[in-house]
């Protein structure tokens, strides 16, 4: 057994010494041992070795009625001996006690009466017809009795039910109540007939002389027996109670292998049979009489007659030896007189006369009283023997009953007849004994024979009639410590029914669907064929040797087992005792079984004495003669001619009949008969060996199971197809399943089988059957359809799953209706009520409120009196004494005022006179100085002019320099599309060229005039006699040279202006460049999703107040009030485009366009996707080209219309282009595709057209309809003038804080961020939005200081135990009510649910645009479930055989796409359910992603080391991409150019979409030392560059600054570096783990951890990644994400739990 590990926590059986299994739960495993915890004692710990066998199990299912029981075992998940073992207990436990095991069905006995479980109702309801014979499937005893009735009515065949088990398993109370359903099924209106009554009263009769108590059964049926119900058919007056034409006419019983040794000898605690314990207890309620007068218990009315019995020689059962063997007399609750009187009735009823009756108990008590006669040798022969005389009234006795001379008794039982010479001699003690035991036991078995022929005479058995239902009930299997003959012809019987059960069960599967035609995968069946050829082999047989051991001159045991050890050493079957020389061992089916051979001889021959024959032969009651005259093995001696040749064999010999070839031929005549029926199984198990009800013995059980071969038929049933039904039925059943359009095509289809494959083929695909490993869910045959388990649950589940919908339905609108009703009366009462009480309190309001205003002004009044005199008194005070303060006051000031007017005249005159007298001096000083300091810096300047003429030549070697690189850089500009970086830089280092140059001219212009100035000063000093000369030579050489370099800086000055004109015709290329490569990329991103709903992609806001479809205009303060302008030359197509527009969008509007289409200029509305759009269509005649181009002013786009097939057109609307783009508008250059596509070569050059709308900021493109250039410009994200809630500082709604925040406060926040101090309260804010209302008692328990204290785990889901390896969220704006979930887990399968929003959340996303109600793919998904869970499973996604490594939705959502280790990249469909694509790899997937330009290809990795991009469509590779080691992440940054991989050694490669189809490789930095798991991409926030967060697995998640080039945002730059910013510490070793990031506060970084927690990292400057976590798993936390919103968090682990966190909000909780 292969070492299998498993996951802590997993469900187990274990081997038990008690109970045989036992239930375990995995604590540790490992390759060395398992450790467990079992149920009973959950402290305590079991070791397990790696090899001891256990079994997985699931966990308890409990449903309305408790705990889920299996009404058939082949639906079990875990088919195993332990699971049947443990559902056939919790079915015992609670009374069920039948159950289905395929074709079986397994009874196990109560030993207790269950009410209502054989009522005549139950009866009556298992008793259908064929049309509803599949309704009924409930297990039962009469369920099975009815399928045999059903086949010989409506197949008109013979049928069979086996009953098997071991003794006390209930078989003879199984065969009771088969025959009441067979005789009640079979009669007429419920009434029982004679023949109906007499089959009935034969069970009885026969359990009193062939029943008997065992050690394991009180009523244990010693024979076997073979009960044949003729049914006639084809009658109408015997139309039975089940609606058919079949009635029971008759029987005929079959009886094998009586025990006759049992009425010698019983073992302690048993009983010998019923009959002679009744006849006893009979005779002794008489009293000095043997007459019995019959009834005594029973009424009178409930017998057929009155009549004597008489009963010489019965007397109270101590009296005989054969009754006292056993102590055990008498059994519990049963009244043997009531009995004996039943079975006398039974006598009367199937028709054995009175004569016949006496004569039976008189042949019972002469057998009970040969029990009493006792031998001794005589005085002179101690080799002979004779009579006691004690016994002599035993045995004088016995011969008056048996009608015989008591001489010639004793006489025959003690002496023997030789054959040879005919002379007597006597026989021994021991001899005589056996001659008396086999006496009795010849009585016996004929007398019992004689019942069994008296009942099937008086039943009446009809030749003729062909068609009849058997009843076998047989003995089960047999082991002892020491098994005599009985237990081998026992076993052999087992033997025989075995292998017809093996020929039936198993190999009929094969059968039957080969002969329906559809596949199948045959089994290796086991077989027994070998055990039974070497029991009944004819030569070489086991019983064939027995028999001639018999034969042959002393023959003996011990010669008899050398024999067959000698024939059969080294069979697989046989085996030998060494110990023991008269022992063998066959090894059954059932199992091994040793047999003792002593006695085997004299039990096969069990033959009377001549003497014996003859003695009773002879006697004077004909009853008896007739007994052993009319039995074949004593005929022969008291009729030798008579029949001497029906005695010959053969060869002539006379045949000698011994017991194993009579039951041989017994046996083989029997499975003759079944062969020819169709045979229906029933098992019987015994629950426990004490017959105690209620009491369940797992170690019995199971060695019953193991012996019935249930197993194996729940395996073969289990790998079939178990669920058949026609091909009618499927199409009644499950055409529901299926929509009206679906339906109405398949049902004009006239062959059933076709419809019944189509109809499955539809289902298959839309409820996503799932499919089986091997072979198929479902096949339709030549007249059936076949179902596996899986398939037709799912089935079943979904038509189960329509008809609740439907009836919640039908029940909510009734409900809504009545709760209506009541709810107007309730509203019109109250009203009424209200107005009532209203009218009461307002009246005393009123009251109250007069009162109140007249106290109020009585107390004004008063008040204002006492406040008038107050106030006037101190009044009065107050201003004598106001007058005397600001008369002295007034006086003093006025004193003073005085006083500083003269002293401010005086100080006035004093400092005029100081100031004057220092000017003057000053002034002359300056004077002075300044002619000094001019005539100083003259002479400086002059000498720096010299000096500067000296570098006139270096500036001319600058100047050529300068020429030269402005030469360089023109032909540098031919390749600037290509090397636009280089050109930047190079644009840039000639821009500061030409400025410094700029700068130098202008500091020489300076200096030229500065010299010029010192010229005319020079000039007029020369002329000024007073002051110095300067030579005139010199002056007129510095002017030559100025004029010089005047010349040199105006050829400067033109070299650089054609270097000015070069760089700005450079800088347009490079502008027309980039312009080109965002029109590839708008294109690119615009053929993507073009299919796409403008609503599902632009988060556009409405308004919350304006009822009916939104209205597209643009922002507040903007005159531009048309959304659309279609203009263009005469003949392009316009109107056309506009006309097929209106028509596929709003034909409401068709009516209006056609009485407008003739106007210059013509109005429009039309509803496009629920939004109203202006559209202005102008019309190409040149009288209105003024009036055209006036509303470019006025119009958001102006689509500019032009005809691919005429260059004049495009010439003209490149025209109107620029114009509309001068005017303000946005511009659309339409090309009309319609003449191209009806053969008109394409004349235009669409490249110029693309060029000129760059250039004109505007977007291209080419169609013969309008609607996707429509939808393009509705769907443009930074189009303001069509988002009427956005102003100047437009918002995210789903921003974390979701206020609007202008530019000014957006700078001023940047600026905060340089110092730390931005959002300091939102970083304090913790992970998540609030988003679910606590409780106040949640309040007042959390942690004040924890800032994570109302992060709280809210739902927890599991739907496995497998672990989950990896989860995501869907996208926030795609459905209203819900957010999908989606799961995977390591055995593949996928799961996702609906998250439905809370009040809170719905509130945040209140005003977005979503879907409309005709994009909503099922609107019973709008609602959450009724169970207030706010999480529904979605759907289920079942493919992958393996664990799966990574999960994401598509663009549109509507598709999952998968991968795996199974080697394989799936797409699902997620509203179905169902696999849509498979692209398959050479080795396991671990990641893929899309191309975000281009959603039509995908980039793939594998354990090999290969990035391949694979085409959705086709499935072609497009590129396939090497790195050095296995890539485990991918991700794209915000710009969509730049894919991050990450490897298994720990590095990260930058990958450069370059284009649609192709991936460039642009660096590699090695991060770590352990694998990178995850990468998670966070756009620049809060003054911080955008920055990776990495999970490596050497307990470490990283945080890695994105940098990029010269531009400040990745939006519009290069990627160029990756640095660490800082590592952080996770638990992170072995599992992948994953990571997410949540944008609350300034950014946290979440991740799962091998130590159970969910670890949350700050991201906030100046927090210095302050730890947090999360505790609530017990396992480790494999997987982590948050929504968009930030709203819902969500962790899983390793063993599939999922757990749901949010914020609570009590701020609507007041302190």
């Amino acid at each position: 057994m292969d070492t299998t590990h498993y996951a802590q926590g997993t469900l187990i059986w274990i081997k038990h010494e008690e109970e045989v299994w036992l239930q375990a739960e995995i604590v540790t495993s490992n390759d060395k041992e398992i450790i467990v915890k079992t149920i009973e004692d959950p402290d305590a710990r079991v070791v397990l070795g790696p090899n001891e066998p256990i079994f997985l199990r699931t966990s308890d299912v409990f449903t309305s009625e408790g705990l889920s029981v299996l009404d058939d075992l082949t639906q079990l998940t875990h088919l195993h001996e332990p699971a049947v073992l443990s559902s056939l207990q919790n079915r015992f436990d609670i009374d069920k006690i039948y159950t289905f095991t395929g074709p079986i069905l397994i009874a196990l006995n109560p030993f207790k009466l269950i009410p209502g479980l054989y009522d005549e109702e139950v009866l009556k309801s298992f008793i259908t017809t064929k049309q509803n014979a599949v309704a009924n499937s409930k297990p039962h005893v009469f369920n099975t009795s009815n399928a045999a009735y059903r086949g010989i009515c409506d197949r008109q065949k013979s049928q069979t039910v086996l009953i098997s088990g071991e003794s006390g398993a209930g078989k003879t109370e199984t065969t009771k109540h088969v025959m009441k359903f067979l005789a009640l099924a079979g009669s007429e209106d419920g009434a029982v007939t004679n023949v109906e009554k007499q089959v009935l009263e034969s069970n009885p009769l026969l359990e009193a002389f062939g029943n008997a108590r065992t050690l394991r059964n009180d009523n244990s049926s010693r024979f076997g027996k073979f009960i044949e119900l003729q049914f006639r058919s084809g009658q109408k007056a015997f139309e039975g109670m089940a609606g058919q034409n079949s009635r029971l006419c008759g029987a005929r019983i079959r009886t094998y292998l009586l025990e006759k040794v049992r009425v010698c000898d019983q073992q302690e605690g048993e009983r010998n049979y019923h009959i002679f314990y009744e006849a006893c207890a009979a005779a002794a309620t008489l009293s000095g009489t043997s007459v019995y007068n019959f009834p005594q218990v029973l009424k009178k009315e409930k017998v057929k007659a009155e009549r004597t019995i008489d009963l010489d020689g019965f007397s109270d059962l101590s009296n005989f030896a054969y009754m006292t063997r056993s102590t055990c007399r008498t059994l519990k609750d049963v009244n043997d007189v009531e009995m004996f009187e039943r079975r006398i009735n039974a006598m009367q009823t199937i028709g054995i006369d009175a004569e016949d009756i006496s004569q039976i108990f008189k042949v019972i008590a002469a057998v009970l009283h040969l029990g009493n006669v006792k031998f001794d040798p005589p005085p002179n022969n101690s080799e002979g023997s004779r009579a006691t005389q004690e016994c002599d009234a035993s045995i004088e006795l016995a011969a008056k009953l048996m009608g015989v001379e008591r001489k010639s008794l004793e006489c025959a039982l003690c002496n023997k007849t030789n054959l040879r010479t005919g002379s007597q001699s006597p026989v021994s003690v021991r001899m005589a004994v056996d001659n008396r035991d086999a006496l009795a036991m010849a009585l016996y078995g004929m007398i019992f024979d004689l019942v069994v022929h008296s009942t099937n005479i008086s039943i009446g058995f009809i030749e003729e009639v062909k068609l009849f239902v058997g009843v076998l009930e047989i003995f089960g299997f047999e082991c002892f410590k020491m098994n005599s003959l009985e237990q081998l012809w026992i076993n052999f019987t087992n033997e025989l029914l075995q292998n017809l059960f093996i020929s039936y069960v198993f190999k009929l599967e094969q059968q039957l669907y080969e002969r329906e035609g559809i596949p199948w995968h045959p089994l290796d069946f086991p077989d027994n064929t070998d055990a039974v050829d070497m029991l009944q082999s004819k030569c070489s047989g086991i019983f064939a040797i027995l028999d001639e051991e018999c034969v042959i001159p002393q023959g003996s045991d011990q010669g008899f087992c050398n024999k067959l050890i000698k024939r059969y050493k080294g069979h697989r079957r046989f085996d030998e005792v060494k110990c023991k020389p008269t022992w063998f061992v066959v090894k059954h089916f059932a199992g091994p079984a040793a047999y003792c051979t002593d006695g085997f001889l004299d039990t096969n021959t069990n033959q009377l004495s001549i003497d014996i024959i003859e003695c009773m032969g002879s006697s004077k009651t004909a009853f008896v003669a007739n007994l052993f005259k009319k039995d074949k093995k004593y005929a022969e001696v008291l009729n030798k001619d008579a029949v001497a040749q029906e005695t010959k064999g053969p060869g002539g010999k006379k045949k000698k009949y011994t017991v194993s070839s009579e039951f041989k031929d017994q046996l083989t005549s029997l499975m003759d008969i079944v062969d020819l029926t169709e045979p229906h199984f029933i098992r019987c198990i015994k629950p426990n060996p004490q017959n105690e009800p209620d009491r369940y013995d797992r170690k019995g059980v199971t060695e019953q199971l193991r012996y019935g071969g249930v197993l194996q038929v729940v395996q073969v049933s289990r790998a079939g197809y178990p669920v058949r039904i026609n091909h009618q039925e499927c199409w009644d059943d499950y055409k529901v399943l299926c929509s009206a359009q679906v339906v109405s095509g398949l049902k004009h289809v006239d062959d059933l089988k076709l419809r019944a494959q189509k109809l499955l083929d539809h289902l298959t695909e839309e409820l996503s059957i799932p499919k089986p490993m091997h072979g198929l869910s479902w096949a339709v045959g030549k007249t059936m359809v076949f179902f596996k388990l899986p398939a037709y649950e799912r089935l079943k589940r979904a038509r189960l799953e329509l008809l609740i919908k439907s009836t919640t339905l039908i029940q909510a609108c009734w409900r809504r209706q009545t709760k209506m009703k009541m709810y107007k009366a309730i509203r019109l009462f109250t009203r009424h009520i209200e107005a009532i009480l209203r009218l009461k309190q307002a009246r005393l309001d009123l009251q109250r409120r007069r009162q109140l205003v007249a106290a109020t002004k009585i107390q004004a009044h008063i008040r204002r009196c006492l406040a008038q005199r107050k106030y006037r008194a101190i009044y009065k005070k107050i201003v004598q004494i106001q007058a005397w303060r600001k008369g002295i006051t007034g006086r003093r000031h006025a004193k003073e005022y005085r006083r500083y007017v003269s002293a401010r005249k005086i100080q006035r005159n004093w400092r005029r006179y100081q100031d004057q007298k220092v000017y003057t001096a000053l002034k002359k000083a300056l004077y002075l100085a300044q002619e000094r300091m001019r005539l100083t810096h003259a002479k400086k300047q002059m000498q720096k002019l010299k000096k500067e003429a000296k570098e006139v030549g270096a500036l001319m070697a600058k100047s050529q320099k300068a020429a030269e690189q402005a030469a360089e850089l023109r032909k540098k500009n031919d390749e600037l599309e290509a090397v636009q970086l280089q050109l930047q830089s190079e644009k840039k280092s000639l821009q500061g060229k030409v400025k410094q140059l700029e700068e130098s001219i202008q500091t020489m212009q300076q200096s030229l005039e500065e010299v010029k100035q010192q010229a005319d000063t020079a000039a007029k000093l020369a002329a000024d006699k007073s002051k110095t000369i300067v030579e005139t030579e010199r002056l007129e050489g510095m002017q030559k040279q100025i004029q010089e370099r005047d010349a040199e800086l105006a050829k400067l000055r033109q070299d650089i202006e054609e270097a000015k004109a070069s760089s700005v015709q450079n800088a347009q290329k490079l502008q027309e460049a980039e312009g080109r490569y965002q029109q590839l990329l708008k294109s690119t991103a615009m053929q993507s999703t073009a299919g796409m709903n403008m609503g599902a992609n632009r988060g556009q806001f409405q308004a919350a107040n304006q009822p009916g479809p939104s209205r597209m205009r643009p922002a507040a303060g903007s005159n531009r009030n048309v959304n659309i302008q279609l203009c263009g030359s005469v003949g392009v197509g316009k109107t056309a485009l506009l006309e097929n527009l209106i028509k596929e969008q709003d034909p409401d509007q068709m009516t209006k366009f056609m009485e407008q289409k003739a106007n210059l200029m013509s109005h429009h509305q039309i509803k496009l996707d629920e939004k109203l759009v202006k559209l202005l269509d102008c019309s190409g005649n040149a009288r209105a080209q003024h009036l055209v181009k006036e509303w470019f002013g006025r119009t958001a786009w102006v689509f500019v219309v032009y005809d691919m097939s005429k260059q004049d057109t495009l010439d003209y609307a490149l025209e109107l282009t620029r114009e509309a783009h001068q005017a303000g508008a946005k511009v659309f250059l339409f090309g009309n595709r319609w003449s191209v596509d009806h053969g008109q070569p394409v004349e235009v050059d669409l490249m110029a057209a693309k060029d000129a709308a760059v250039r004109s900021e505007g977007m291209s493109m080419e169609s013969a309809s309008l609607i996707d250039a429509v939808k393009l410009v509705l769907n443009q994200p930074d189009d303001e003038a069509w988002d009427p809630s956005m102003g100047q500082g437009g918002i995210d709604p789903l921003s974390p804080d979701g206020q609007r925040r202008s530019s000014i406060s957006a700078a001023i926040d940047s600026v905060k961020s340089w110092f730390g101090g931005a959002e300091r309260g939102r970083a304090n804010q913790g992970v998540l939005r609030p988003s679910l209302k606590g409780t106040k008692q949640m309040k007042v328990a959390r942690n004040q200081n924890d800032i994570n204290a109302d992060l709280r785990p809210v739902q927890e889901l599991q739907d496995s135990e497998s672990a989950v390896t990896c989860i995501c969220f869907g996208q926030e704006r795609a459905n209203r009510a819900y957010i999908l979930l989606a799961t995977a887990s390591k055995d593949g399968t996928v799961v996702i649910y609906r998250c439905y929003r809370t009040e809170m959340e719905a509130a945040y996303v209140a005003d977005e645009a979503f879907p409309s109600d005709k994009e909503q793919t099922n609107i019973a998904f709008q609602t959450p479930p009724p169970d207030h869970s706010n999480i529904s499973m979605h759907s289920r996604l079942n493919g992958h055989s393996r664990a799966i490594t990574s999960i994401f939705f598509n663009l549109l959502e509507d598709q999952l796409v998968t991968t795996s280790i199974d080697k394989s990249v799936r797409f699902w469909g997620i509203d179905s359910g169902e696999m849509l694509k498979v692209f398959t790899d050479s080795s396991p997937v671990p990641v893929a992603t899309f191309l975000p330009f281009n959603p039509q290809v995908f980039v793939a990795a594998n354990s090999n080391a290969v990035l391949r991009l694979v085409n959705v469509q086709n499935g072609m590779v497009l590129q396939k991409l090497k790195v050095e080691t296995e890539v485990r992440a991918l991700k794209f940054d915000d710009t969509g150019l730049f894919l991050l991989a990450g490897t298994k050694s720990g590095s990260i490669h930058v990958l450069e979409a370059s284009d649609s189809s192709t991936l460039k490789f642009k660096f590699k930095v090695q991060l770590a030392r352990g694998g990178v798991t995850c990468i998670t991409f966070v756009s620049a926030a809060y003054g911080q560059p955008p920055c990776l967060l990495v999970n490596t697995s050497d307990s470490s998640a990283t945080i890695i600054d994105c940098t990029y080039g010269p531009q400040r945002g990745p939006q519009e730059g290069n990627l160029q570096n990756l640095a660490v910013r800082s590592r952080v510490r996770v638990a992170h070793s072995l599992l992948p783990l994953k990571c997410c990031y949540s944008p609350s506060g300034q950014g946290y970084l979440i991740s799962g951890s091998e130590d159970k927690e969910v670890y949350i990292y700050s991201l906030a400057k100046g927090s210095n990644y302050k730890m947090q976590y999360l505790k609530h798993h017990q396992v480790p936390v494999v997987a982590v994400a948050v929504n968009l919103q930030d709203t819902l968090l969500a962790s899983a682990d390793s063993l599939g739990r999922i757990v749901l966190w949010r914020r609570m909000d009590f701020s609507h909780i007041t302190d």
